[in-house]
């Protein structure tokens, strides 16, 4: 078929248009590419949001050294072959929120936040010990202080005073910093006992809990007898027995010569 001059005309005009509308696609390409490296580039490369400073406000024993060496060490780590955790965007202060509590045993209200463009604020108190918990199970014994959550939280000195409740347990384990020391149950009651007995006015210098039976607590008082009570019973009920033993029973003047008296049978005591 011979082509006319029309004919020719057309098909250079529609490759010169094929030709325009594929530059317009290359170019609109390189645009798209050269936007979303460039967005990379501010993301990830950039120094715009890298943190450059950690702020901490610190109302614990904790040194502030440590807690900053670990949020730089954390901070530090790669993210896709690229420092992403220095960049505050994508810093996650649960992360290191979670990072805080995990390494510090003895942190509380714990608080981070993010500061653009460059910081990253920490504030945090410490614990309150609530008493000393010996764990007598190992060698030597082990004592720790814990809060008002049971959680032991920091290595104690063997010996730390009359003002912190100490708590000899011949029977559990310990594993690590940040467990509780015994279940909510037996907790309850031991934190129970000095307060009761507060009341009768008797002043305790430790409880122990023994292994040689189960459910039973033994409070030794400042005179140097023991009060043996059920775990498994109510302690109120436990300690009226108690006050109307030494009441009718036992003069004051006599009870230097106590070795223990034992109120865990209900409205019965029995004493040496």
């Amino acid at each position: 078929m011979v082509k006319t001059v029309s004919d020719i005309y057309q098909a250079k005009y529609l490759a010169k248009k094929r030709k325009r509308i594929f530059l317009r696609l290359f170019l609109w390409l390189i645009l798209v590419l050269a936007i979303v490296a460039g967005f990379v580039y501010f993301l990830f490369f950039s120094k715009i949001f890298y943190v450059k400073e950690v702020s901490i406000a610190n109302q614990s024993f904790i040194p502030n050294q440590e807690i900053r060496q670990a949020i730089d060490d954390f901070l530090a780590q790669k993210k896709f072959f690229v420092s992403g955790f220095s960049n505050l965007i994508f810093v996650e202060s649960d992360m290191i929120q979670s990072l805080i509590v995990n390494n510090f045993p003895q942190a509380e209200n714990v608080v981070v936040e993010k500061k653009y463009p460059h910081t990253v604020s920490v504030s945090l108190s410490g614990k309150i010990a609530l008493g000393v918990w010996c764990f007598m199970t190992g060698v030597p014994d082990k004592c720790f202080y814990f809060d008002k959550n049971g959680m032991a939280f920091e290595t104690s000195a063997d010996s730390d005073g009359p003002l912190l409740l100490r708590i000899e347990d011949e029977k559990g384990q310990f594993e690590k910093l940040g467990q509780a020391v015994a279940d909510k149950e037996l907790l309850a009651f031991v934190l129970s006992i000095r307060p009761e007995l507060e009341k009768a006015k008797i002043d305790i210098k430790k409880i122990t809990i023994p292994v040689v039976e189960d459910f039973r607590a033994d409070a030794e008082t400042s005179e140097g007898w023991k009060i043996y009570f059920s775990i498994r019973d109510d302690l109120k009920s436990q300690v009226n027995s108690l006050n109307v033993f030494l009441s009718q029973k036992i003069s004051p003047e006599k009870r230097n010569s106590l070795q223990y008296v034992d109120v865990r049978i209900p409205n019965r005591v029995y004493y040496k």
